[in-house]
């Protein structure tokens, strides 16, 4: 099953939105936009802040922020 992902986020005090369809393969659509998300920080030298992130129509912005708290935790 494949998901779209859309996320808004600022970068050098611009606006930006990307967005991509993505398999699922045994991950939450969560785990998947956050994977899009360390992507996406990868791709940029400078700070990226996430605005809004939008699966298949649906705002899991908190959802996505609160994985990645807790994964960010796990790692420490």
């Amino acid at each position: 099953m494949n998901v779209l992902i859309v996320i808004h986020y600022i970068s050098s005090e611009n606006k930006v939105m990307r967005r991509g369809e993505f398999p699922l393969k045994r991950k939450t659509k969560e785990e998947a936009a956050l994977e899009f998300w360390k992507w996406i920080k990868r791709e940029h030298p400078y700070e990226c802040i996430i605005e809004k992130v939008i699966v298949d129509g649906e705002d899991i912005t908190e959802r996505v922020e609160e994985l990645e708290r807790s994964r960010l935790n796990e790692s420490l």
